[in-house]
């Protein structure tokens, strides 16, 4: 008798909460702000909704065999939320990896600035002509990373992930992968999952706390895919500029 086939494994990606930045669409990678009260909320409803046993809610807590979480802050804070609903003995189980590949695209000397002001700024030191607006796929970001550096440690996290996976399905296991970080590096994670090039604008949205699934096709690894049924969001009460 076949063994039962399990399901092909995932990659759940989480962007942190909602930061004071975030709010505001202020560039953020090295400034290690903590969450706001709504983004303490905001992740620990997401929690609750997304991570549990029952058939409504996407992850159950036996399937997940590893967390990525990016060095900063608001991402650590993040995974904290997530997973208060969790049993302290499940939770036990799971490693949880800080890994500095996958922290947020370092803006260098625009950290902490707002698109505009970064065009405007780039006009004015004659970087730029007066027929281009900056884009930080194609034109990187002046002593912070273009989207070569980006490729490279996106690229390493990928195939950490795919090493986890082909094991899985050689022994016919579960295995959720939680991936917990930023807005563009997430963005870019998502883009080079499907092997796409990211100096080009991938045109994928993605709010702060929000949360997108990556898999594999005909249970394969050599097939990844965007799982497009399994984009999740918990409706919020306050809006901000986000990036």
């Amino acid at each position: 008798m076949t063994a039962s086939k399990v399901p092909t494994p995932r990659v759940i990606f989480v962007r942190h909460g909602q930061t004071e930045w975030s709010k505001t669409g202020q560039h953020t990678s090295v400034t290690d702000l903590e969450l706001t009260p709504f983004g303490v909320k905001q992740m620990r409803n997401t929690g609750k909704n997304l991570i549990g046993d029952s058939n409504f809610q996407m992850i159950k807590p036996s399937n997940i065999t590893h967390i990525i979480v990016s060095p900063r802050t608001r991402a650590r804070q993040t995974v904290e939320l997530l997973l208060e609903e969790v049993s302290e003995k499940e939770k036990s189980r799971i490693p949880i990896m800080v890994d500095q590949d996958i922290r947020e695209w370092e803006y260098g000397d625009y950290e902490g600035l707002k698109t505009q002001q970064i065009r405007d700024l780039r006009k004015q030191r004659g970087v730029d002509g007066p027929d281009h607006d900056w884009d930080i796929w194609g034109d990187g970001c002046e002593n912070g990373e273009d989207y070569k550096q980006v490729t490279e440690r996106i690229d390493r996290v990928i195939e950490k992930i795919k090493v986890i996976h082909r094991q899985a399905i050689r022994e016919n296991t579960k295995s959720d992968i939680i991936v917990v970080a930023h807005g563009h590096i997430l963005r870019c994670f998502a883009a080079r999952w499907v092997e796409r090039e990211i100096n080009i604008n991938p045109s994928f949205m993605l709010d702060a706390g929000g949360v997108g699934v990556l898999s594999y096709q005909h249970h394969n690894c050599n097939e990844p895919a965007l799982f497009l049924a399994g984009a999740f969001v918990v409706p919020v009460e306050e809006e901000g500029a986000d990036l």
